[in-house]
């Protein structure tokens, strides 16, 4: 897995349990998808067709670090596929795949 980009989690992103709002969450793996993508095919624009599976494992709580890393490339003729993990530190906070 290819390290692509980080956000801080701040006041404004949490829910009201006090974890990232999940939203927030799915708007950063979408960002860091689309980085990934451009890094691996170069083209200057890239849509997101899907996140075949989300899986949240770790709350994030204010003032984590998430570091989002990608891998597992799949080529298609006109798609690329590939899975977008996040970590806090040595934990892993959600996992995607396709």
């Amino acid at each position: 897995m290819k390290h692509v980009t980080s956000h801080i989690c701040m006041t404004r992103d949490l829910g009201t349990g006090g974890n990232l709002f999940g939203g927030t969450m799915m708007s950063w793996m979408d960002e860091a998808a689309g980085i990934f993508a451009h890094i691996c095919t170069g083209a200057p624009r890239m849509v997101t067709l899907k996140f075949t599976e989300i899986l949240f494992r770790h709350p994030v709580r204010e003032r984590d670090r998430v570091d989002f890393y990608a891998g597992n490339v799949r080529r298609g003729r006109t798609s690329v596929t590939f899975d977008v993990e996040g970590r806090v530190g040595t934990n892993v906070v959600f996992l995607t795949t396709g």
